[in-house]
């Protein structure tokens, strides 16, 4: 059997690990997110070294995978490591550093009937209250069972009825609860280099984009020239506006966006349709 060294996303583990056992029927690989339990709870971990042997004598399961590929490359958690000894920081708290954004999200379990019928005559009441409420072919949230019982009957109810084969728990997560930061570029179009009638502010515009070796983004753009959106949309609608890129610096992911001389609007993104899209990882800790 193997044994993962865990990092788990508690206050109560500060710097250390927690072992678990790995299931015969689990891939894991080191820096993959995992669920695991962690008292009552069922909480998110970052695997930080696989092992044969475990830390301590004994240890629970590995619940399940969180994604099916690895968060963090042997670098990154070599860095993780480093950064919590030197700074005397949570483990994960290092760790975190390294992840994507909103990875740290609070685990949802669901539950749902092991078959598509069951005799509940012989149950108890609360027992059949929670069968109930399980729609045919579907899940519910344990936490609306837990309305429903009270949360410490729930979880006792609940966990008699696994333990019969009833029930099945899954594991989710919450909805992400920020959004990528999003910046717009501005370029001229190839044939923006005719400053002919053009208002004062155009013309600002136009010069200050003609000195720029690439795209530039427009905070900088507005900042540097002082001119308004206004400005930026008339000179897209007359075509001297070329290509725009809207960059969502917190995911790490970018989409390349172009406008013709027709668009209505120079910097809305969401009126944009993309034509070309490629998705990256964060790499903070390979560039440090």
């Amino acid at each position: 059997m193997r044994y993962a060294e865990v990092s788990v996303n508690s206050p109560v583990a500060q710097r250390r690990t927690f072992s678990y056992a790995v299931p015969a029927d689990l891939s894991v690989s080191e820096g993959q997110a995992v669920w695991v339990p962690f008292g009552e709870k069922t909480l998110q971990g970052i695997i930080i070294e696989l092992s044969s042997v475990p830390a301590v004598e004994e240890t629970r399961d590995i619940i399940d995978v969180i994604e099916p590929e690895p968060l963090l490359s042997p670098r990154d958690i070599s860095l993780a490591r480093w950064i919590s000894r030197y700074y005397l920081s949570p483990l994960f708290e290092a760790v975190a550093l390294l992840l994507p954004p909103g990875f740290e999200r609070k685990a949802i379990t669901c539950i749902s009937t092991a078959h598509d019928s069951i005799d509940i005559s012989s149950f108890s009441d609360d027992q059949q209250r929670v069968i109930r409420m399980i729609p045919a072919g579907d899940r519910v949230e344990l936490t609306k069972i837990e309305k429903t019982l009270g949360k410490k009957k729930a979880q006792t109810v609940v966990s008699q009825l696994v333990k019969r084969g009833l029930l099945l728990r899954s594991y989710g997560m919450s909805p992400v609860r920020i959004k990528p930061k999003k910046e717009l570029y501005i370029r001229l179009s190839a044939t923006g280099g005719d400053s002919q009638n053009l208002s004062p502010r155009q013309a600002i515009l136009v010069n200050f984009l003609k000195e720029q070796p690439g795209p530039v983004s427009w905070a900088e753009t507005r900042k540097s020239t002082g001119c308004t959106r206004d400005v930026a949309n008339t000179l897209a609608k007359k075509g001297l506006m070329g290509d725009e890129i809207e960059g969502q610096g917190n995911s790490g992911n970018w989409c390349w966006l172009r406008h013709g001389a027709s668009d209505s609007s120079l910097v809305c993104p969401r009126r944009s349709q993309s034509i070309c899209s490629r998705h990256r990882h964060n790499q903070r800790a390979k560039d440090g």
